[in-house]
């Protein structure tokens, strides 16, 4: 069995439609379900155990994972993103990916999940920085906040990227993180952390960045009059 996965209602607030034969599962980040055929069953585990499970909640995702199993008919699962923009999948064969803890969405359960360090070596930013490890055979959907773009490097050839755009790159591609000029720089130019990735391989990235839009947000919201 081999999940199709289609998407609709893009660019801009992207659902995927994973459609499923009898018996088959997909393992879907909580919350991420948006609707299923009846009859679909939901087993709600750490996936991993324990130490798993409190690696991804260290990180900032969920403590658990849904695995949802069509029913005898088959069936489909239609997932969403909790931010607007693109979703699309990648269809692994055994190589390592690492995701953007707040890309990831959904995987088929040939793909073994793990939380990993993204390299971060200063503490600045360092909780945002985790990255999902998904490695093994099968489709592992993501989503992006804005549109999704995707870069394709030559051996050899490099590419700077704002750390907080950074979405899903292979494993085996050099990344090095580093913060933009100096801690002046960091507090006042409105710059942080940029990862430089070596090809050759392919890296996706997302056009908006959340912390982004949350700096942009505060100055708006209502003020406590204590």
């Amino acid at each position: 069995m081999h999940m199709d996965v289609t998407f609709d209602n893009g660019p801009a607030f992207t659902v995927a439609v994973a459609k499923l034969s009898p018996g088959e599962q997909i393992r879907c980040e909580g919350g991420a379900m948006l609707s299923m055929t009846a009859g679909t069953q939901i087993e709600t585990t750490t996936q991993g155990g324990i130490l798993k499970g409190l690696k991804r909640s260290l990180s900032g995702e969920s403590f658990f994972m849904n695995t949802f199993t069509a029913p005898a008919g088959g069936g489909e699962m239609v997932l969403s993103h909790p931010l607007p923009g693109d979703m699309s999948y990648i269809d692994q064969q055994g190589e390592t990916w690492l995701y953007h803890r707040d890309g990831f969405v959904a995987c088929e359960t040939g793909i073994d999940l793990d939380t990993k360090w993204g390299g971060l070596k200063s503490a600045f930013g360092a909780s945002s920085f985790f990255v999902v490890k998904c490695s093994g055979a099968g489709k592992v959907i993501f989503a992006t906040y804005g549109a999704l773009r995707r870069v394709d490097l030559q051996a050899g050839q490099q590419y700077v990227v704002d750390s907080g755009h950074l979405v899903a790159w292979h494993e085996a591609m050099p990344i090095q993180i580093q913060k933009v000029g100096g801690y002046k720089s960091l507090f006042f130019s409105g710059e942080g952390f940029v990862a430089t990735l070596t090809g050759p391989g392919t890296f996706f990235m997302q056009t908006r960045n959340e912390r982004a839009f949350v700096d942009w947000l505060v100055p708006y919201l209502p003020k406590s009059s204590n």
